[in-house]
């Protein structure tokens, strides 16, 4: 019987994780893998490219999969090489280079594209004005963080010491703002809205996250844009902003936002919507033998939300899904004893996305609806504390029997809990002044063996506990338990864990 031809478009962390599903069917030759990726490099953590452009890890740190260790297990890949249209009827993908790649099944994971401000470029030749227009080719020194080459245009001008803006106050922006800032760079945060991240959490966690910004050295500018970029001899020199200001840059980090890759998808006929729609089996809702998942696709018809663990958990549904097409024995979990564990898969996810802060000085978790009357009786109902002096502040959103939303700044024990609440769809105590008596009463380090301690990966304390005990590095306990292959924010964590297993005797 010849292998099922299974063609992935893309090559980033949620590609990634879906070849690594398919391996073992791709070892027994009952599939022929092949990976289309644009980039020359392997793939990539992209969820921490930011680490990058500050200069804190190499690029090759970075590296999820090994291209040699691909090729050895029998997967086809391609870089450097982009997918240019697909003929369903044929069932073709028709490459950059010329050749028409045949498929049984198809996955799109082209992610998704950044977005640019919309301003006019004033441009200079030896400090005198050339031209003045609107949509010409941004500057050398505009960069949208998304790729590794994007992050190392910022570690170049990072190292040099200039002045850097960074334009878009969401997560992203935020936290490349933080980053610059803890590295003791020059950094202005400008950002649409009345304070960073409105659109994730109330207004006093906004207030109190603006605060922490200011504190530790980010110049935060609310309610401004850039209008104008201005650049001598092709180079940035300066933004002009919404309000009329001049201010010097050398640098303008652009974090506004993305736009789904879903050009080919649209382009051969296919739902689109925030990106290719696609069912909870990440199944295109147009076409049974393509697939599409992370950045790229809209579940249900909502966009991406742009974090990892949504993706891999799609990538997991895939290759389900793509199991079952083929007709394919799906991969048994075994218990302790030997015994196989039958998972049950729902059909949609059970929590929230959570959003958790990459930052060394500022602890933030969110997830779903914050932004809610406590006065209005028919509300949801909102439990608040804050403690503004301390840098600390939590509220908790119920409705009936669901967690709707969540913000925690500050807290790291309270925010672990509720992140673990809100990804698994269940409600924490009913008394909520015991997260407050926990976080007082207990460190980060003392989370117990059940508690989730790699949110992305849902790797708990215990798994690392015990993966610890024959591991020297967090690489080797990312290969045994996942744990630390996505945001990266629980490393800490895990090197304790790791000093602490060296201590204990044999």
């Amino acid at each position: 019987m010849s292998a099922s031809r299974i063609v992935i478009v893309g090559f980033g962390p949620v590609a990634s994780r879906l070849a690594e599903e398919l391996m073992p069917e791709v070892r027994a030759g009952q599939v022929a893998l092949t990976i289309i990726g644009a980039e020359q490099r392997p793939a990539y953590n992209r969820i921490r490219i930011g680490d990058v452009s500050v200069g804190r890890i190499a690029p090759e740190e970075l590296v999820i999969d090994s291209p040699e260790a691909l090729a050895a297990d029998g997967v086809d890949l391609r870089r450097g090489i982009q997918a240019t249209r697909i003929d369903r009827s044929a069932k073709i993908v028709a490459l950059s280079d010329g050749e028409r790649l045949p498929y049984d099944k198809l996955v799109l994971a082209a992610g998704a594209e950044p977005r640019v401000p919309r301003c006019t470029v004033e441009a200079r030749r030896g400090g005198k004005l050339d031209a003045e227009r609107a949509g010409a080719e941004m500057p050398q020194g505009v960069v949208p963080l998304r790729t590794m080459e994007d992050a190392l245009a910022v570690r170049e001008k990072v190292q040099a010491q200039q002045p850097v803006v960074v334009l878009g106050g969401g997560v992203l922006g935020v936290e490349a703002a933080l980053a610059l800032a803890e590295m003791g760079r020059e950094v202005k945060l400008l950002h649409r809205g009345n304070i960073p991240m409105s659109r994730e959490v109330d207004l006093d966690a906004g207030m109190l996250l603006r605060r922490e910004l200011l504190r530790v050295g980010v110049d935060v500018r609310a309610a401004s844009d850039v209008r104008e970029v201005v650049s001598d001899d092709g180079k940035l020199t300066a933004v002009r902003t919404s309000l009329d200001e001049r201010i010097p840059a050398a640098l303008l980090v652009v974090c506004i936002g993305v736009a789904a890759r879903d050009e080919l998808a649209k382009d051969a006929g296919l739902p689109c919507s925030w990106g290719v729609t696609v069912g909870y089996d990440a199944r295109s809702t147009g076409d049974p033998d393509i697939f599409a998942v992370g950045d790229c696709s809209s579940v249900d018809g909502k966009g991406s939300s742009g974090l990892i663990a949504p993706g891999w958990l799609q990538a997991e549904a895939a290759a389900a899904s793509l199991r079952q097409d083929l007709g394919l024995a799906p991969q048994v979990d075994l218990d302790a004893a030997g015994e196989p564990i039958e998972f049950a898969r729902p059909q949609q996810p059970a929590g929230l996305d959570v959003i958790l802060m990459k930052s060394k000085t500022l602890n933030m978790a969110c997830a779903g609806k914050t932004d809610v009357d406590p006065w209005d009786p028919s509300s949801p109902e909102v439990s608040t504390w804050s403690d503004p002096r301390r840098g600390q502040y939590l509220r908790i959103v119920v409705e009936g029997e669901k967690l709707i939303g969540f913000v925690s700044i500050g807290m790291p024990r309270t925010a672990a809990e509720l992140s673990m609440h809100a990804s698994r769809g269940t409600l924490p105590a009913a008394d909520r002044t015991a997260l407050l008596a926990a976080e007082h009463a207990t460190k980060e380090a003392e989370l117990g063996p059940e508690d989730v301690l790699c949110r992305c990966a849902g790797t708990t304390v215990g798994m690392v506990q015990e993966a610890a005990l024959c591991c020297q590095s967090i690489d080797d306990v990312a290969s045994q338990t996942r744990a630390g292959t996505g945001c990266g924010t629980c490393h800490r964590t895990i090197e304790k864990i790791l000093d602490e297993s060296e201590k204990q005797p044999a």
